[in-house]
């Protein structure tokens, strides 16, 4: 161990400075600890909030103009009564005339008229508004015509051929019913004669339903023709729109029809058949400018033996070489 230097007085030695934590109080017995404060919670950061966006209230908007059509579809009192005289007759000159037209250029009036995109609205609006109206229609209108056209006319009239009178009497003579038979017996009696002596010929049991006798020396097997009109109480619809009506005549009933051919006709119209058959005609005239615009001279085709050409606008026949004999 070291010695200090003579005259110095030792240092005391240091002591060492410990802190004691000072003891807890023993706990009393049933005593409750207390509870410890719990430390504040970390308050979480605001969350940013943007400001709201405050809508500006927009001016209302207007609501949109109606579509009006154009000017042109605008008509006059006098196109309205023609578009209305039109609908009555479909004649275009006559109904000018009565719209108030003058008669010397009616005609060219109509078809102006007719031509004009506010009349034919006018017009398609009118046909509409008369369909709802009557309840016709134009497939209506074209089932009646194809109905007429197609319907049979045996549904009115039909004609029979049965057997004659003397096809199945005896001895191929003439035949009666029993009511003539019975008939012809009492005018006989009451004009005085012998009943013993009437004459009965073929009998009786005629029946015109039964067919020709083909061995009748009377009509060949032919028989006899007879018209018979049918019941119009039970007609289809097709007959129906056939039927006409009936007259009562001299000679007897007439029986009307529809005309089918017309009928018929009309519905080729409108389905176009007859199309085909203008294409295939060619106007002479347009030919003849065809031709000639084609290049081909005049226009018109040489014909190799023309009849009417002169004789001396034949052409020579040229001369045969001259061998020098």
């Amino acid at each position: 161990m070291a010695k200090p230097p003579a005259g110095k007085k030792p240092a005391p030695p240091s002591k060492k400075t410990t802190t004691t934590k000072p003891a807890a109080p023993k706990k009393a017995a049933g005593s409750v600890t207390p509870a410890r404060k719990a430390a504040p919670a970390k308050k979480a950061p605001a969350a940013r909030t943007k400001p709201a966006k405050v809508k500006a209230q927009s001016a209302p908007q207007a609501e949109p103009a109606p579509i009006t059509e154009p000017t042109d579809s605008v008509l006059t009192d006098k196109q309205q009564r023609f578009v209305d005289e039109y609908m009555v007759d479909m004649n275009a000159t006559q109904a000018a005339i009565r719209a108030g037209y003058s008669a010397h250029t009616a005609n060219e009036q109509g078809s102006q008229l007719l031509a004009k995109l506010s009349i034919q609205r006018a017009l398609n609006a009118a046909r509409l508004q008369q369909q709802e109206r009557t309840q016709i229609t134009a497939d209506g209108a074209l089932r009646e015509a194809w109905n007429i056209a197609t319907a049979d006319t045996r549904e009115l009239v039909e004609l029979k051929t049965g057997c004659c009178r003397c096809c199945y009497g005896e001895g191929h003579k003439w035949q009666r019913t029993v009511g003539e038979m019975n008939r012809d017996r009492e005018k006989w009696v009451e004009k005085g004669n012998n009943p013993a002596e009437f004459d009965e010929q073929g009998g009786i049991g005629f029946n015109p339903l039964r067919a020709p006798h083909a061995e009748c020396p009377e009509c060949g097997g032919d028989g006899h023709a007879r018209v018979v009109l049918k019941d119009t109480r039970n007609l289809s619809a097709k007959g129906a729109a056939l039927y006409a009506g009936a007259k009562q005549t001299q000679f007897g009933i007439e029986v009307k029809m529809q005309d089918k051919s017309a009928a018929l006709e009309k519905v080729f119209k409108h389905l176009g058949l007859y199309e085909k058959d203008n294409q295939q005609k060619t106007d002479p005239l347009a030919s003849l400018l065809h031709r000639i615009a084609a290049g081909s001279g005049n226009g018109f085709k040489p014909v190799a033996d023309d009849p009417e050409r002169p004789a001396s606008s034949l052409p020579m026949q040229p001369d045969e070489p001259d061998d020098g004999s």
